[in-house]
C-alpha cells in the first residue's frame, strides 16, 4: 500500500522533522484502546514489548555511530527506559567525539566496544569477526516483536559468517515493500517556495540552468525576509561533509545516481568513478559553481554548520532551494495559519531532465546493525533484549517516532487511530513545558539521543493499519490541505509530487537491499581517507571559483593528485564491492 495523499504542512509535518532530525522521541499506548492515555506507568504486555523492570538498574555503554550527543540518556526518555527495563544508557557518540576512528579503535582494541553496538554494516561485520559482538540467535525469535521482522533479520545475518547465526538486528526496517516508494515527496529533488514560484508565473523549467533563472529571479524580488534579513537562493552546510561535498552528494540523486564513495551507482543498475565528467556529482558541481557565479549563495555557507542553515536560514525564510524533503518540512515550522492559506511553504517542483534515483522503503535495513557486546552478562542481555524488542513493537516504536501519548498525540477509542493534539508542536518547539508527571521542563531537553530506530516510521502500525509517520494519519490527511498542495494539484494533476515524478518520467526507484560490504584492507583505508579529503576540499574551493578557468583548473589538479595517491586502486576496489549491491538489486525484480 502507497501512503502518497499530500496534508497540511502543520502539526504532523513540523512534528515529524523535528522527532527525525533530534532522534527519538516520544510515548504512545500503541494498543487502540484508551482515548489518549499516559502509557508511563504501565506494565508493557509482551506484545507491548517487555514488562516493568524491577531489581537493580544497570548502567550499561552504548557505542551508537547516529548519536549527535554524548553522555548519559536523560530526562523523560531516560527515565522512562530506567522504569520499564532497568537500564541507563552511557552513550559513545563517534561523531562528537573528535576523532570517530581513534575511538573505535581505542574501544575495540580494550576488548569492548559497548554493551550496546549501533554501527555500519561493514564495521559490524568485522567486530563479530573480531569477537565483540554477542550471538543472540537462541534467544531472539522469543520476542515477539523482533519476530515479526524475521524475514528481514534473517536476511542480513545470512551475510555473517556462515549464515547460521544471528549476530544483529538491521536498522529502520519496514514491513512494507522493498520495492515500493511510499512517501509523498521524493528523498531529494528540487524544492521551491511556492509562493515566489507563483508569483513568478510558475514557469517551465526545462533543465538546471531554467532553475537558476528562477532562483536569480527569487532572490532579486526578495532579499530579505520579512524581518528584513539577507536572504539568498542556496545556503550550503559543511558539517556533514564525508567522502566528497555533502550537499553535492545528494543533489547527485536528481540525475540518476547516488555517491557511494569512490563511485557512482546508476537507477539503470550502472557504474562510474565519481569523477567521471559525465556522472552527476561533476553536473552539481558545475550547477553549484554558475549559481555563486550569480551571486545566489549564501556567502557562509563554507564556515556554517548545519545547526545555523537550520535554524537561522531555513526556517526564517532566509534560503530558496532545499533539496531534503524533510527540509520543506522544518521551513515551514514558524508559519502561522495566514501563511499557509496564502500558499507560503515549500514544495517540489519538476524540472524537465531530472532522473531521480530514489531507493524504495528501508524494507530489509537502511545500511546499519544494533547488536549485544560479547561481555555483557546474561542479566543485562536479557534486559538489551526487552529494550531492543520494545523498540520493534508498536508502543516503542511511536514512543519513538510520535511523541508522548496524551502529550503529543492521542489515541482514538475503538479504532486506535492517532491525533495530534493542539500542543504537539509547541511541545517540540520549546515553546511549552511537559507536563508534571513526565518531568516538566522541555520535550527536547528530554528526548531520546540514540538518533536511530530497529522500525522505520513508514512502516505499518498493527493497530491501527496506518504508517507510524505522522504525517500519514488518517486524522492528518482528513484535514484541509495548505493552499500550495491545492495549487500544486491544479497545475500538475496529481495529489502529490512523488505521483508526478513517477508518471513523467523524472524518477525511478530501485530496490531496497541491506547488503553487508567488504570492509577496507589498511591500503585501501588509506587511500579511501586521503581522496576523500582531497575531493571534499577541492568541491568547495570550485563552487567558489572566481571564474570558469580556475573552476577547470581546480579539476585538473583534482584528478591529477587523486591519480598520485591510489584512485584508480580505490575505484576498482569499491566497484567489485558495489556490484552486489547491483547483483542483490537485479535479483530483486
Amino acid at each position: 500500500m502507497k501512503w502518497r495523499r499530500t496534508i497540511s504542512l502543520g502539526l504532523a509535518a513540523a512534528m515529524t522533522a523535528s522527532t527525525v532530525l533530534a532522534g527519538c522521541g516520544g510515548d504512545s499506548g500503541a494498543n487502540g484502546k484508551a482515548s489518549s492515555g499516559d502509557n508511563k506507568n504501565q506494565t508493557a504486555a509482551t506484545e507491548e514489548g517487555g514488562s516493568q523492570a524491577s531489581g537493580d538498574v544497570t548502567t550499561i555503554e552504548v557505542y551508537d555511530v547516529a548519536a549527535n550527543y554524548q553522555g548519559m540518556q536523560a530526562g523523560w526518555f531516560g527515565d522512562l527506559v530506567k522504569e520499564k527495563f532497568g537500564l541507563e544508557l552511557n552513550i559513545f557518540a563517534p561523531n562528537t567525539s573528535g576523532d570517530a576512528a581513534a575511538l573505535y579503535q581505542t574501544r575495540c582494541s580494550s576488548g569492548k566496544l559497548g554493551d550496546i553496538i549501533l554501527l555500519d554494516n561493514a564495521d559490524y561485520l568485522d567486530c563479530v569477526e573480531a569477537g565483540l559482538v554477542m550471538d543472540i540467535t537462541d534467544d531472539i525469535w522469543n520476542y515477539p516483536n523482533l519476530a515479526e521482522y524475521k524475514t528481514q533479520i534473517e536476511a542480513f545475518n545470512a551475510q555473517v559468517g556462515d549464515g547460521s547465526k544471528i549476530w544483529g538486528i538491521p536498522t529502520e526496517m519496514t514491513n512494507t515493500s522493498p520495492e515500493t516508494y511510499s512517501q509523498s515527496t521524493p528523498f531529494s529533488a528540487p524544492c521551491l517556495p511556492w509562493d515566489y514560484y507563483k508569483e513568478l508565473g510558475c514557469p517551465e523549467l526545462k533543465n538546471l540552468d531554467d532553475l537558476l533563472d528562477v532562483l536569480e529571479q527569487m532572490q532579486k524580488a526578495h532579499p530579505t525576509n520579512d524581518a528584513g534579513d539577507k536572504a539568498y537562493a542556496i545556503s550550503l552546510w559543511k558539517d556533514w561533509d564525508g567522502f566528497g561535498m555533502e550537499n553535492i552528494c545528494q543533489t547527485a540523486k536528481w540525475y540518476g545516481q547516488e555517491v557511494n564513495q569512490s563511485v557512482l551507482i546508476g537507477n539503470d543498475n550502472s557504474m562510474m568513478p565519481l569523477i567521471d565528467e559525465n556522472g552527476a556529482y561533476y553536473k552539481m558541481l558545475e550547477f553549484f559553481f554558475k549559481a555563486n557565479q550569480r551571486g545566489l549563495i549564501d556567502p557562509d555557507s563554507s564556515v556554517q554548520d548545519w545547526t545555523t542553515t537550520d535554524e537561522q536560514k531555513l526556517r526564517a525564510y532566509r534560503k530558496y532551494l532545499l533539496w531534503y524533503n524533510w527540509e520543506m518540512n522544518l521551513a515551514g515550522i514558524n508559519l502561522s495559519d495566514e501563511d499557509k492559506a496564502a500558499g507560503k511553504g515549500f514544495v517540489n517542483v519538476p524540472v524537465e531532465d531530472l532522473n531521480i534515483y530514489q531507493v524504495a522503503d528501508s524494507y530489509y535495513g537502511s545500511g546499519r546493525v544494533w547488536g549485544i557486546g560479547s561481555g555483557v552478562d546474561d542479566a543485562t542481555k536479557e534486559k538489551i533484549m526487552q529494550l531492543f524488542d520494545w523498540m520493534a513493537s508498536p508502543e516503542g516504536i511511536s514512543y519513538m517516532w510520535d511523541g508522548i501519548a496524551g502529550v503529543n498525540y492521542t489515541i482514538e477509542e475503538g479504532t486506535g487511530r492517532y491525533a495530534q493534539t493542539d500542543d504537539s508542536v509547541a511541545y517540540v518547539a520549546g515553546k511549552k513545558n511537559l507536563p508534571d508527571e513526565w518531568g516538566g521542563g522541555l520535550y527536547n531537553d528530554g528526548k531520546c539521543q540514540l538518533n536511530q530506530y530497529i522500525v522505520s516510521n513508514m512502516a505499518v502500525n498493527p493497530n491501527n493499519n496506518e504508517p507510524y509517520s505522522m504525517s500519514y494519519w488518517s486524522t492528518n490527511l482528513e484535514k484541509p490541505k495548505d493552499q500550495r498542495y491545492v495549487d500544486w494539484t491544479e497545475k500538475y494533476g496529481t495529489d502529490t509530487q512523488t505521483e508526478y515524478f513517477e508518471e513523467n518520467g523524472l524518477l525511478k526507484t530501485v530496490a531496497n537491499v541491506n547488503v553487508v560490504l567488504e570492509s577496507d584492507t589498511t591500503d585501501i583505508a588509506l587511500i579511501r581517507s586521503q581522496c576523500g579529503k582531497e575531493i571534499t576540499n577541492a568541491s568547495w574551493k570550485m563552487v567558489f571559483a572566481a571564474d570558469q578557468a580556475e573552476f577547470d583548473a581546480l579539476w585538473e589538479n583534482l584528478k591529477e593528485t587523486l591519480t598520485g595517491i591510489g584512485w584508480d586502486d580505490l575505484v576498482k576496489f569499491d566497484m567489485e564491492k558495489y556490484q552486489k549491491v547491483i547483483d542483490a538489486r537485479k535479483a530483486a525484480k
